[in-house]
C-alpha cells in the first residue's frame, strides 16, 4: 500500500493520488504491513532520501490565480466582441433583406400599376364597340376591336381586354349569321313570291289588276268593305263587321257578255242601273277554309277605272261590283 506523506492516508498500491486530499503518490513508496500491525520499509534508505521531499509536498501549495483570470477575461472579451460583430453583420443582412423585399415589392407595385394603366388604354374602345354590338352594328364593332394590335392581346397585361374583345367577336359573329340567315331567308321568300306570281299570272299586262278595289253598291244584308289582290294573287277581302276572308287568285284572258252595273258615279246612293260588260280578263278566287271558289270578270269602265263584276244577278241589281280607287 501507498501512505499518503500529507494526510497519512492509506491508499491501494496502484494509487496515484491520495483518495483523501488528492495528493501526488506517483513517487511515494509502497510499504508492507506484517500480521503483527508493525509496518516495516521495503526500502529504508528511500524511504530516508525522499523524507525531506516529503516535507517539501506536505506543505500547503500556494496557487497563482492571476493568469487564470487574465485568460477568463480575454475569454469574456473575445465572446463580447464575436457577439456584437455577428449582431451587427446580421442586422446589417436584415435591413438589406428589407431593403430588397421592399425595393421588389415597389417595383411589383410599380409594374401592376403600369399594367393596369397600359390595360386601361383600351377601355374606350372596348365600349364603343360594345354600344355599337348592342345596338347590332356588328360589322363596326368588329372595325372597331380590330383597332386594338394583336400583339398586345398576346401579352399578359392585356387579358382583360382579350377576354372582351373574344366575347363581343363571338356576339358579333353570331349577329352576323342571323343577319345573314334572315337575307337569306327574305330572298328564298321573294323567290317564291315570284314564283306564285308568275303561278298566278299577274305579270305583264295582267299585273295592272293586281290592285285594291272597294265595293261599289250595297244592297241589304251586305257587309262587304274592299278587296285586294296581291301581284302574287293573294287575296284578301275587308267587311264592314271586322272580318276578312282570305284566298288565292289567278288571272286569265276571257271574254264573253257579263251582267254589271254602270260606273259612272263615284259613289252611288241609289242602286246603279245594270249593263252587259265585255270583260277582258278573268279572275278565280279560291277561298280559304272551305270558302269555295269565286269569278271575277274585269274590264275598264267609262270612268277609266278597274272594275271587277261576278255577272251573278241579285235582285234588281248585281251580286257584287268592284272598282279601283
Amino acid at each position: 500500500m501507498k501512505i499518503c506523506p500529507n494526510c497519512q492516508r492509506e491508499n491501494d498500491d496502484l494509487a496515484n493520488f491520495c483518495e483523501e486530499c488528492g495528493y501526488s503518490l506517483k513517487d511515494v513508496p509502497i510499504v508492507v504491513k506484517h500480521s503483527d500491525n508493525m509496518t516495516v520499509a521495503n526500502n529504508e534508505e528511500q524511504i530516508n532520501g525522499n523524507k525531506s521531499e516529503s516535507r517539501m509536498q506536505a506543505q500547503p501549495v500556494k496557487r497563482n490565480y492571476k493568469p487564470l483570470l487574465i485568460t477568463i477575461f480575454v475569454v469574456v472579451f473575445l465572446l463580447a466582441g464575436a457577439g456584437i460583430f455577428f449582431a451587427s453583420r446580421n442586422n446589417g443582412s436584415t435591413n438589406e433583406a428589407t431593403s430588397v423585399t421592399t425595393n421588389s415589392s415597389t417595383k411589383s407595385s410599380s409594374k401592376a400599376t403600369s399594367e393596369t394603366v397600359e390595360a386601361g388604354k383600351y377601355d374606350e374602345v372596348i365600349k364603343a364597340a360594345k354600344e355599337l354590338t348592342i345596338d347590332g352594328k356588328y360589322k363596326e364593332s368588329e372595325r372597331k376591336l380590330a383597332s386594338i394590335p394583336v400583339s398586345d392581346l398576346a401579352k399578359p397585361e392585356f387579358q382583360s381586354v382579350q377576354l372582351a374583345v373574344t366575347e363581343l367577336t363571338q356576339q358579333n359573329s353570331t349577329g352576323l349569321k342571323e343577319i345573314k340567315e334572315a337575307e337569306l331567308k327574305k330572298a328564298q321568300q321573294a323567290e317564291e313570291k315570284k314564283a306564285v306570281s308568275n303561278q298566278s299570272g299577274f305579270t305583264g299586262d295582267h299585273a295592272k289588276w293586281a290592285n285594291t278595289y272597294t265595293f261599289y253598291y250595297s244592297q241589304s244584308n251586305q257587309k262587304q268593305s274592299s278587296l285586294n289582290i296581291s301581284a302574287n294573287g293573294g287575296v284578301t277581302q275587308n267587311n264592314y263587321d271586322g272580318t276578312q276572308y282570305f284566298g288565292q287568285a289567278v288571272i286569265s284572258n276571257t271574254s264573253g257578255n257579263i251582267l254589271s252595273y254602270e260606273t259612272n258615279a263615284l259613289y252611288p246612293s241609289d242602286m246603279p242601273n245594270t249593263k252587259t260588260i265585255h270583260p277582258n280578263v278573268k279572275i278565280t278566287v279560291t277561298w280559304d277554309n272551305g270558302g269555295g271558289t269565286q269569278v271575277f270578270y274585269g274590264y275598264l269602265s267609262y270612268s277609266s277605272r278597274l272594275a271587277l263584276t261576278d255577272g251573278v244577278k241579285k235582285g234588281n241589281g248585281v251580286n257584287e261590283v268592284w272598282v279601283s280607287y
